[in-house]
């Protein structure tokens, strides 16, 4: 009662959006889900009628972000077999990413310290979990088989990668440089070393090529002190893997050259069919592939296009293209990670994914953060940000 007692709702419920977003690292799906139920969901509805939803309209990226989310409900009603089963877990799914979206613009905001708390526990919260891993590996309680795989969204490795992706990349371009003395930089290296290993381990060629991309976003517009130690630090480090013979890093340059251009060449097809207004977001497509059938294109561009057509990807590519224009001013501002994080999740995104509504793991961290982050500053510059509504 009194540590409640010192704080704001505002701040009650940016505390329980950072809780929520940090449990991906030790709960599954299921589990997650009913987190945000339990504790999140009741304390972001008590705050929403005084949250000035009026504000949203001074940021285009929410403008056109709450405008893909109505236009993909929509695509609902041209699917075939449309039943209401999936269409209610649709609503379900875009109710919470409507709910997560306009919470984290508002609280980004209305409080320009909630960044750099989010930023601060979700690395402390990857670097916890990723000792309680390599713990569990070693002593023989996690069954890895040839690639690690963590606890929670992390059980997935291709997920894990990016999620631990995403703490690499905070404690390098926001955490290390603004650290204070050798323990705090040693704390943000030690964690930013511990997700290296993890995406060397985990044996996920996706997020490498993402890891890439950022680093080359980061040696361009950020401090490219950072960005060449980040580089040289995953060279060192797959190296010392090759040399000591490791079975996951074997088994990336094994599995190189192959990739989902099968899935691709089928999802491409399948597009064609139905160029304009796509085949509506409740199809259960199956597409084909060495490993047995999947419902997923595999690529974000080609299943937003698949299941929502030109429509859907002329908002989408509005969207993406604005964050990016947002991004790349921040980052000659001198805050590189909305750039360095949207490069991430986009190229993560072009090897394994649906829609930014369907099948939500990574993708809430990966694109729909930062582009509520930007939006947040977007409306920060704004007069209008300073008068009270989510307090």
């Amino acid at each position: 009662r009194k540590l409640y007692g010192a704080l704001t709702r505002r701040e009650v419920v940016g505390g329980l959006c950072i809780l929520v977003l940090c449990a991906a690292f030790v709960l599954e799906t299921r589990g997650h889900r009913n987190l945000f139920y339990a504790t999140a969901l009741p304390v972001f509805l008590l705050s929403l009628p005084r949250a000035g939803w009026r504000d949203l309209g001074g940021s285009w990226i929410a403008r056109l972000g709450l405008a893909y989310l109505a236009y993909y409900l929509l695509s609902a009603l041209w699917s075939d077999g449309l039943d209401w089963g999936p269409l209610a877990d649709l609503l379900r799914v875009t109710f919470i990413v409507l709910l997560f979206f306009v919470t984290t613009i508002l609280l980004a905001a209305r409080d320009a310290a909630f960044e750099q708390r989010f930023f601060l526990c979700y690395a402390l919260a990857a670097g916890a979990s990723l000792v309680a891993v390599y713990a569990a590996a070693a002593g023989g309680l996690l069954d890895i088989g040839w690639r690690l795989t963590g606890f929670g969204l992390t059980s997935h490795p291709v997920i894990g990668a990016t999620l631990y992706g995403v703490a690499l990349l905070v404690c390098a371009f926001v955490l290390l440089p603004q650290s204070r003395g050798w323990s705090q930089r040693l704390l943000w290296f030690g964690i930013l070393a511990l997700c290296v290993a993890f995406l060397l381990l985990s044996a996920s060629r996706g997020p490498l090529l993402a890891l890439a991309a950022a680093v080359v976003a980061g040696l361009t517009l950020a401090d490219r002190r950072i960005a060449i130690a980040l580089l040289c630090l995953v060279l060192a480090a797959g190296g010392a893997a090759l040399l000591a013979d490791l079975q996951p890093v074997q088994q990336i340059l094994a599995r190189g050259q192959s990739g989902h251009f099968e899935i691709w060449q089928q999802a491409l097809a399948a597009i064609a069919e139905r160029p304009w207004f796509g085949h509506g977001s409740l199809v259960e497509a199956s597409f084909e592939a060495k490993r047995g059938a999947s419902r997923s294109p595999h690529n974000l561009l080609l299943a937003n296009q698949f299941y929502g057509g030109l429509p859907a990807s002329l908002l989408l590519g509005a969207l993406l293209a604005l964050a990016a224009w947002r991004a790349f001013l921040a980052a000659r501002g001198g805050r590189p990670i909305y750039l360095v994080l949207l490069v991430f999740g986009l190229a993560a995104a072009l090897f394994d994914t649906r829609t930014l509504v369907q099948n939500l793991g990574r993708e809430w961290i990966t694109l729909w953060l930062p582009l509520a982050l930007l939006a947040g500053g977007e409306l920060r510059a704004r007069p209008t940000a300073a008068s009270p509504g989510a307090s």
